[in-house]
């Protein structure tokens, strides 16, 4: 068919040289994708149109999910006025395809005006200053005065926008206008802008006065968006948190087409109302293509999404905004940190991811320099890359460098929770604890209802020794986000084994087997091994291991202690824990383990000197008092106790240990499984050793187990029960905690349908 043949469809006039579908009353432009979709169909009219067919002859060899195909189909019904429950022009075949039920016949071309193409340059700029003249006015409704004074604003959440559209199927649209709200805010430096990952909890109806309180903020930025046919209507409004009183509100009027632009009128109003005499922040802005522009907006939605399903479709639809736009540097922007995420929640290693992303943030920051989100993607990636150079025994450390000049340069520009949280990740490899607790807290400040934050601070708590507060702030994390894709890995990092963990982390591997057959995630196939190897499954955790590339120094360490350990060999654990220890020296837990294997060897006088240095203010015994015990440092607490007693320092152990239980009756501790085995600990320790096998069995029955992910001992050599090892009773417990243990292998390795050869 040729590309200048017009076609009749009912009563639109299809013409496929213009890419306009027009009747008597006006004209549509439709992009280039949807109407050769559109003149496919027509080709083949009356006939069942297959997916793969469309695939095959629109898309060519390109990878395009289904999501796309949805979306051009609905474009052009929505051109057409058809409606895909009742159609008049394109039936669903749902599973199929599709097919155009409406007759097409082919028109004549309509005669051209004959103009002198030297004035068509002329032309061309008069029509672009008319347009430049008339873009307020067509934007904004001027019904609405201005405010005669500046609103006193100093902080603000802006809230999820509503569809008010009648297929409802626009809110990645009104999302975007949220988030480019948000984006344009966060740079006055005086405002406080709460992140988008908290606003955005309260989608629908809401409570002005609670959603402060909650975010304590003083005013709530609300919004709706109506979309018929190409052109858009945009409610804005602003309110008071402590009355709901409405502050200012405006509506916006534009066309799909002029969406990018439309979103920079509305940003730039509310700042000049907010803060009237400073100069829009934004960088200026160019005509970005509305299709590049929708493709972009679904790839944000889907990145966020944390999952490889969703990552995958982000790829797809950043790669065809970019096909269309290929300057459009929040588009490389959203591309570089996908592929990033493709390696902690993908089968993507970390080199790839790195190779990969980089190129887009350069480019990005190429086009704008001083785009916040780039410099602080780049400083992420740059971080990922240190770390894996580092790893491999390439260490460059001037990468460290160049991630904090992009962290700091991004936060000059806009104080955004997300790159605090960032940031805080490089910060802990350089040492720097109290930084990253400060920058973790104002995270939290900006973002106080994200989940992903909680769980990132929860890790960076585990990392420092703080076992207790770290569970904590996970499980808050889970209040907020009951269910996504890792969680049973990060939970697995977090909180102790029980059956139910284990039994829900096999699960959840044969759900994912995928991730497993290279085992490009390091930290999935790390915490099954672990897991697997908790429970003597050696066969299905040597699985694992065999798909495994190099591995990370601090796997090796753990794999090699538990196998020292299992043999007997306490001194070569101890060799291999203190190595860790050197090379990790701002870990505060590598040094609290490496005190756990001094003491297991022997070395009590060394173990004392590691807890002093870990804990300065214990050096005076004799002032400790149970006001010094707290949630997160009784573990080390009794070590210490235990090390004073095994030194000959009865008095002040025996207090200690006092202490110690009745800290714990005081039921602080948020594991109260691991709470009950300590008092067992603490009363072998002491010598009461019927007290210390009635706690013991208390808590298996509670659902103790080893955990390996964060001891590399079992049950039967526990240092600190070492006391009741001849003790009969403690063989019984001993012999039925195995029967458990082997049961539940046994469970596992049947829902693998695999033998095992492992053993306790």
């Amino acid at each position: 068919m040729e590309q200048r043949q017009q076609y009749q469809l009912g009563p639109w006039k299809i013409c496929l040289r213009t890419n306009t579908i027009s009747d008597n009353v006006g004209s549509h432009a439709i992009d280039n994708k949807s109407m050769q979709l559109l003149q496919f169909l027509i080709e083949h009219q009356g006939q069942t149109v297959t997916k793969e067919q469309i695939f095959k002859h629109i898309w060519k060899d390109k990878f395009v999910t289904d999501d796309i195909l949805s979306v051009t189909v609905s474009k052009i019904r929505k051109a057409l006025g058809d409606n895909a429950r009742s159609p008049t022009f394109i039936k669903t075949l749902p599973g199929v395809g599709y097919v155009l039920i409406a007759n097409a016949k082919k028109v004549g071309e309509p005669e051209e005006t004959n103009i002198n193409r030297s004035s068509i340059p002329y032309l061309y700029t008069a029509l672009l200053v008319l347009l430049a003249a008339g873009l307020l006015l067509f934007f904004t409704n001027s019904d609405e005065p201005e405010p005669s004074n500046p609103l006193s604003i100093n902080s603000i959440a802006v809230l999820p926008f509503d569809d008010l559209s009648e297929g409802k199927d626009n809110q990645y649209f009104a999302d975007g206008v949220s988030d480019a709200i948000i984006n344009q805010l966060s740079q006055i430096k005086s405002l406080k802008v709460i992140s988008r990952y908290s606003s955005f909890t309260y989608r629908g109806e809401y409570n002005a006065t609670q959603i402060g309180q909650a975010l304590q903020v003083d005013t709530l930025l609300d919004g709706s968006l109506q979309k018929s046919g190409d052109q858009l209507r945009i409610n804005v409004r602003i309110f008071n948190t402590k009355n709901g009183q409405q502050l200012w509100s405006k509506t916006f009027d534009g066309e799909s087409h002029g969406m990018f632009e439309l979103q920079d009128v509305i940003s730039g109003n509310i700042q000049s109302i907010i803060q009237p005499g400073i100069r829009n922040v934004s960088s200026p802005t160019r005509s970005i293509n509305a299709q590049a522009f929708e493709w972009y907006l679904m790839g944000q939605y889907h990145w966020r999404q944390r999952n490889p399903e969703s990552l995958a479709k982000a790829v797809t639809y950043f790669k065809r905004s970019l096909e269309v736009e290929p300057n459009f540097a929040d588009a490389h922007v959203g591309l570089g940190i996908t592929y990033e995420l493709l390696h902690i929640y993908g089968n993507w290693d970390e080199k790839r991811s790195v190779d990969a992303a980089l190129p887009h943030l350069n480019k990005a920051l190429t086009l704008q320099p001083d785009s916040p989100t780039a410099l602080a993607a780049k400083g992420l990636v740059l971080t990922e890359k240190a770390v894996y150079m580092s790893n491999s025994g390439q260490e460059d450390l001037s990468l460290y460098q160049q991630a904090q000049n992009a962290f700091l340069r991004s936060l000059e520009l806009d104080d955004n929770a997300t790159t605090h949280q960032w940031y805080s990740g490089l910060l802990r490899r350089i040492g720097s604890e109290s930084e990253v607790i400060y920058h973790l807290n104002k995270a939290i400040e900006l973002n106080p209802l994200s989940a992903s934050l909680k769980r990132s601070f929860a890790f960076e708590l585990l990392s420092m020794g703080n076992f207790d507060s770290a569970q904590k702030m996970f499980h808050s994390g889970l209040t907020l986000e009951p269910d996504y894709f890792s969680k049973n890995v990060e939970s697995s990092r977090i909180n102790r084994y029980s059956r139910k963990s284990i039994l829900s982390m096999s699960a959840w591997h044969k759900q994912n087997t995928e991730l497993f057959e290279t085992c490009a995630s390091d930290e999935y196939c790390e915490h099954l091994v672990f897991n697997y190897l908790s429970i003597g499954a050696k066969d299905l955790a040597n699985s694992i291991l065999a798909n495994m590339g190099p591995k990370h120094f601090h796997f090796r360490t753990s794999l090699n202690a538990i196998s020292a350990v299992q043999s007997g060999d306490e001194q070569s654990a101890l060799r291999i824990i203190e190595r860790f220890a050197l090379w990790q020296t701002g870990n505060r837990r590598a040094r609290f383990d490496c005190a756990i294997a001094q003491y297991r060897a022997g070395k009590f006088e060394q173990a004392q000197a590691t807890l002093l240095y870990l804990y300065p203010n214990w050096g005076n015994s004799h002032s400790i008092t149970h006001m010094d015990i707290s949630p997160n440092n009784y573990r080390q607490m009794l070590l210490y106790a235990a090390t004073l007693s095994s030194l000959q320092q009865q008095d002040i152990a025996e207090r200690l240990f006092e202490d110690l239980l009745f800290f714990l009756n005081r039921e602080e501790i948020f594991d109260k499984t691991e709470a009950e085995f300590t008092r067992s600990e603490i009363h072998a320790q002491m010598g009461n050793k019927q007290q210390a096998l009635t706690h013991l069995a208390s808590a298996l029955k509670m659902g103790w187990m080893e955990t390996y992910s964060k001891e590399w001992w079992s049950l039967a050599n526990n240092h600190l029960l070492q006391p009741l090892y001849d003790e009969v009773e403690f063989q019984q417990l001993l012999t039925q905690h195995q029967v458990k243990r082997k049961a539940l292998r046994g469970v596992v390795i049947r829902n693998f349908n695999t033998e095992s050869k492992g053993v306790d």
